[in-house]
């Protein structure tokens, strides 16, 4: 998954990695963890839904993962964006 949101000038463009479950985002070219690939806990969960949360400068954006509860690493994963709790952007992607 690969999606770029806008907060005030800055772009703040969001990678997660399906194969290793590293999730990454990257402000004015500095590159910033989410999940680590390294991480036991990022391949194996019972959840369906994860909550990670991103800081840019002042602001927090929340990203809540949430997963298909069969054949959950072949089917597509939803992933809402949240920006003082108003959600800005949804994508669903592998």
């Amino acid at each position: 998954m690969k999606t770029t949101i806008n907060i005030g000038e800055k772009n703040i463009e969001f990678n997660r990695n399906w194969f290793t479950g590293s999730f990454t985002y990257m402000i004015d070219g500095e590159k910033r963890s989410l999940a680590s690939a390294l991480n036991p806990f990022t391949h194996f969960s019972f959840k369906q839904s994860k909550m990670y949360k991103a800081k840019v400068d002042e602001t927090i954006v929340t990203i809540i993962k949430s997963r298909p509860l069969l054949f959950a690493g072949l089917r597509a994963n939803n992933y809402k964006f949240f920006l003082d709790y108003k959600l800005i952007k949804e994508v669903e992607e592998l």
